[in-house]
């Protein structure tokens, strides 16, 4: 499973690379867009639409497929497999600050 926020196509909106990504999570499960519609309750018109990315999903929607589904919310949004997590910061410092904040003063 690709793990990259990069891997969304610099010309490719938000909508279509989540609908994407959704398509490719529901293929892997064997999860047709009839069955996605009986299982949410959306028309199957709507899901088909919407799965080709032509129209947007709402966030309810999304909250719901991916209940149903068990497909992460946070890897149809964002790309990220939740075994990715955060990436640390480098150098193994935990909070670093950066320079430009360190050396300024609190606001009166």
């Amino acid at each position: 499973m690709s793990t990259a926020i990069n891997e969304q196509h610099s010309s490719e909106s938000l909508s279509v690379a989540v609908a994407r990504r959704l398509r490719g999570q529901l293929a892997e499960r064997n999860i047709k867009g009839s069955e996605l519609a009986r299982l949410t309750g959306l028309p199957q018109s709507t899901v088909s639409r919407k799965l080709l990315g032509g129209t947007p999903f709402t966030l309810d929607e999304l909250q719901s497929i991916c209940e149903v589904s068990g497909i992460s919310l946070e890897y149809i949004l964002v790309g990220l497999s939740i075994e990715s997590g955060p990436v640390p910061p480098k150098g193994g410092e935990r909070n670093p600050k950066s320079k430009a904040v360190s050396n300024t003063r609190p606001l009166d």
